[in-house]
């Protein structure tokens, strides 16, 4: 799991040849929308989200505990199709902080990805 607090965390995502840019755009509007609802009237590229409330990029399988220790925190699932790739965009409450996990349904197993897809319909 990637922790994405920073824009310099973004651009490192970006040199990843095997996540598509609209995958990442998407991040990137995400990071964009809670820097301005958040910033203190630092530059966007000095803004840095509080640990507590982050985005993550779900990159392996094997994090897959991660889903199993949060599944009750989840507040919502957002299922997104763009170019024939499916993607999970899964909010999670924590101590009354949002955070957002960004998963490609192609690094989720199999069950995994069927039960976030009930859990956003």
């Amino acid at each position: 799991m990637i922790k994405i607090q920073t824009m310099a965390d973004i651009q490192a995502l970006q040199k990843n040849k095997d996540l598509p840019s609209f995958y990442i755009e998407e991040i990137k509007y995400q990071f964009s929308m809670w820097y301005e609802a958040d910033n203190d009237g630092e530059s966007l590229y000095e803004f840095c989200l509080p640990p507590y409330s982050c985005i993550y990029h779900f990159d392996k399988a094997t994090d897959i505990n991660v889903f199993t220790a949060l599944w009750n925190e989840i507040e919502y699932v957002d299922v997104e199709k763009i170019n024939g790739q499916k993607y999970f965009r899964i909010g999670i409450m924590h101590d009354h902080e949002m955070s957002i996990i960004y998963a490609l349904e192609k690094t989720l197993p199999r069950r995994i990805g069927q039960l976030l897809e009930s859990e956003g319909e």
